[in-house]
């Protein structure tokens, strides 16, 4: 027999059908929820932000048709605050900045020297947050206003974190004629956006695990009561004795041969001899009584570590695990003692042939070699029976 060569600590295969209906749902929900989560945050958090850029757009296009561009020429110090054209100005973004909610509106240059600052701010004069002409533009801004001195339009693309909070910037450079003279930077308040978008992140992964949980139960308990025998799909059950039929047998030899160390598996079949003669004598109705008292006989000696199948009008199947040879061989001598049949006549008694064979990592490919090598010996031994005659037989 050949070692298991399987690494020590590496990861054993899963072969319990629930488990494996249980990770893979759990697979393909988490595949599924993470993919909508994704798409609909994004749409979302996209659709926010084209909002809000029709919006820097549509103040921008409104305020530069009010304000007068010599406030960039004329405005360079606090003591200019008392201008007229700096008095119109500040009316004029007070009004827009009202009017249409956004957090900040101002104005800002580039001075000769390359540094920023401030000329016309919105806010009121007593706002904590209000910048008087000259005052120096916060570092994290000059990068984006660099951008609008050299004529491009800065739109928000995320949420922006800066020292005075989240927020969305919007910058947009100011003309006199053909030369950009200046700077009109928006500001929307994102805080609310950005709690919103973060507790999706923090309660997303949250979310989907008690859903991936939740369902890949649900499913696991729907197989378990699709595979009890009461409630198991008829295609798979054999109406007359309650067992598992041929088609189960051919699916479960299916699901064994993916088992990497097939030594303890063994095969056992049996043949009712003389249901043919049952039925023509005493009619079919005797038959399936002569069937339903050969599988009550083979249950009654079926060890803990066997699964019993009718794979045939007259045939049965026994598939066992790490039951060893000499069980077995008891097994099958019990069961195929000579016993009369309740309900038939009472010269009728059951009779059966059996053979059983072990996988043979030599001789067998697979585990329906080990059973055709079990099945061949019954045949083997029933042929050699003879009419009165028990022979019980197996595969060394």
């Amino acid at each position: 027999m050949k070692k298991d060569k399987t690494a020590p600590g590496s990861f054993k295969k899963i072969y319990r059908v629930d488990l494996q209906v249980f990770l893979m749902t759990a697979i393909i929900v988490v595949i599924s929820c993470g993919i909508t989560f994704v798409v609909s945050y994004c749409l979302t958090y996209n659709g926010m932000i084209r909002a809000l850029r029709s919006r820097a757009n549509s103040i921008y296009e409104y305020a530069d048709g009010r304000l007068d561009v010599e406030t960039f020429r004329g405005l360079n110090s606090r003591a200019d605050g008392t201008s007229y054209l700096y008095q119109e100005a500040k009316k004029t973004l007070e009004n827009v900045r009202t009017a249409t909610g956004v957090r900040y509106l101002y104005t800002a240059k580039e001075k000769e020297d390359g540094t920023f600052i401030y000329l016309v701010d919105g806010l009121p004069v007593k706002s904590k947050d209000f910048r008087y002409i000259g005052d120096a533009i916060e570092p994290e801004c000059i990068p984006d206003m660099k951008m609008a001195m050299e004529n491009q339009v800065v739109l928000p693309k995320k949420i922006k974190h800066t020292s005075w909070g989240n927020v969305f910037i919007a910058y947009f450079p100011m003309h006199d004629e053909e030369r950009v003279v200046g700077v009109l930077g928006i500001e929307f308040d994102a805080s609310d956006q950005y709690r919103t978008f973060r507790s999706m992140q923090l309660a997303a992964p949250v979310i989907i695990c008690i859903f991936c949980i939740i369902t890949a139960v649900i499913a696991v308990m729907l197989f378990r009561r699709i595979s009890n025998p009461a409630y198991q799909d008829m295609a798979n059950t054999d109406l007359l004795t309650g067992l598992k039929n041929r088609n189960a047998f051919e699916v479960d030899i299916h699901n064994l041969e993916t088992v990497k160390v097939k030594s303890g598996f063994a095969f056992v079949s049996v043949d009712l001899d003389g249901l043919k003669r049952i039925n023509d004598t005493f009619g079919h109705a005797a038959g399936d009584k002569y069937i339903q008292a050969g599988c009550k006989i083979l249950k009654s000696y079926l060890p803990k570590q066997a699964t019993l199948y009718r794979t045939g009008g007259d045939e049965f199947t026994i598939i066992l695990k790490e039951v060893p040879r000499e069980h077995i061989l008891e097994m099958i001598e019990k069961s195929c003692r000579r016993r009369r049949v309740d309900g038939l006549s009472a010269d009728t008694e059951i009779q059966m042939s059996a053979g059983y064979a072990f996988y043979d990592e030599e001789t067998d490919a697979s585990l329906e070699d080990t059973y055709k090598r079990a099945d061949a010996q019954m045949y083997e031994q029933k042929k050699e029976k003879y009419k009165d005659k028990i022979f019980i037989g197996g595969v060394l």
